[in-house]
């Protein structure tokens, strides 16, 4: 039985298990034990409730130590289907990775809550009954005679490096194709505005904007109104952070002229195009600062997420990869493919090198210089939220997903960005955010496949 049939009969929904299963021995991620654990009992407080958050009981799995050329990580599966990730105590603490002949300690969190399954035959179903352990080895990448540190970097470096280019209908969901950029191409097009797509978080602009692409009228009409001035910029989200990836941006354009630009952004490319008006970040680059006509921002962190807190970077990883596993989308694999590359990344011990995702933390100095100052009165400057709630007849595990985050944010989220904090974030303020009704249940990965977004976006892009 191979990995994705194991995780199938762990309940684990169909197309995920396929997609996790096949991508995770794709990363090198072998299983070495695997470990079913049901009927988990819960210690209560004299008044009978589940001990708070403040003291989940855990229960302590002790295996071997890998060899010295590898890494190891326990994948969690519930009951329910949610997975979760679980490094070891020693890489925890950024301890590195513990050597062959030693033990590592992986604490499992036997948190339990009530998830409503709404099926005569079940009744209720909960979370933390049951579950099963998969303790799963990797190769270590090395570097000049150094361990995993900046595997991460190298591995976007490698696989996610820096692209912008010039689309037409038929090219936008093929990375390989359109036309290439250059400065002079650029300026010769500079007389009228161009349309740019910044993708999210472990994205790329074929994956994050597919949505978009498979509306085929809206996909036209885009490259007819911007007289296929269509630009995608793809950058690494993990390790660069946004000013980064804002520089590298304003070094393609002309010196001898300013571009105009509408801006389509997802998650924290939102954060990427506020950092092209800075001023040192447009400094920095010699270039003349683009004029951002319209700014739209499509379940940006202005705010923040809490899961990018580093004591919360497990819970963002846990989130994204059942959330993509849950997505009837093809292009997913994209993204998953990066998140298991920051897995293998954590599980050393490596807890720097991933500046791209400390961006979007509530406490990131850089977030709050951001925050400092109103949105720009220059130009126009749109958002679009959710506040995510499971549509009628969900499966249990998007159910369980749903319970779990809403607990880590206490406030209402699109299952990775709060719902306020796309729009208010400080003295960035978004007037007239498009809030998508929570009955249409659309979550952080899923907003391009909403035909309320996509009129949205058909609305507000004026074109040529």
């Amino acid at each position: 039985m191979d990995f994705a049939d194991r995780l199938a009969t762990d309940e684990v929904p169909d197309g995920a298990a396929r997609l996790l299963g096949t991508l995770a021995q794709e990363a090198g991620m072998r299983p070495v034990l695997t470990l079913p654990l049901s009927d988990l009992t819960v210690p209560t407080r004299p008044s009978g409730r589940v001990r708070g958050d403040a003291a989940v009981a855990h229960v302590a799995l002790e295996v071997p130590a890998p060899g010295e050329d590898e890494g190891q990580v326990v994948l969690e599966v519930d009951g329910t289907g949610v997975v979760r990730w679980v490094v070891s105590e020693t890489a925890a603490h950024g301890g590195g990775t513990d050597r062959a002949g030693s033990v590592q300690t992986f604490r499992v969190s036997m948190e339990r809550f009530v998830v409503p399954d709404g099926t005569q035959e079940r009744g209720v179903a909960g979370f933390g009954i049951r579950k099963v352990l998969h303790v799963l080895r990797f190769p270590l990448e090395r570097a000049a005679g150094r361990a995993a540190e900046f595997a991460v970097g190298r591995w976007e470096n490698r696989f996610r490096p820096y692209g912008l280019r010039l689309t037409s209908p038929g090219s936008f969901l093929d990375p390989t194709a359109g036309e290439p950029v250059t400065v002079d191409r650029l300026a010769e097009l500079a007389d009228q505005p161009f349309l740019v797509f910044v993708h999210g978080t472990f994205s790329r602009c074929h994956s994050g904007f597919h949505g978009i692409a498979m509306d085929g009228q809206l996909l036209h009409d885009l490259h007819g109104r911007y007289r296929d001035r269509v630009l995608l910029f793809d950058h690494p989200t993990v390790h660069l952070d946004p000013a980064d990836n804002a520089r590298w941006f304003l070094e393609q354009l002309p010196t001898s002229r300013p571009l105009t630009l509408d801006v389509v952004t997802h998650s924290r490319g939102g954060l990427v195009a506020r950092q092209l008006g800075q001023d040192g970040v447009v400094r920095a680059t010699g270039r003349p600062a683009p004029s951002v006509r319209t700014l739209i921002h499509v379940g940006t962190p202005n705010a923040g997420t809490v899961l990018a807190d580093d004591q919360r970077l497990g819970d963002l990883l846990d989130v994204f990869t059942n959330l993509l596993g849950l997505l009837p989308d093809e292009m997913v694999s994209t993204t998953l493919e990066v998140i298991l590359e920051v897995v293998k990344h954590c599980a050393t011990g490596a807890l720097g090198g991933l500046g791209g995702l400390a961006a979007m933390d509530p406490a990131s100095p850089e977030l709050s210089d951001l925050n400092a100052a109103a949105a720009p009165t220059r130009g126009t400057v749109r958002a679009i939220t959710s506040d995510f709630r499971f549509a009628e007849g969900a499966g249990l595990a998007i159910k369980a997903l749903n319970l779990m985050v809403d607990r880590l944010f206490g406030v209402g989220n699109d299952l990775v960005v709060p719902t306020d904090g796309v729009h208010r974030a400080g003295s960035y303020v978004v007037r007239d955010p498009l809030v998508i009704p929570s009955t249409s249940a659309v979550a952080h990965l899923d907003f391009f496949r909403d035909a309320q977004v996509r009129s949205r976006l058909a609305e507000w892009l004026p074109g040529s």
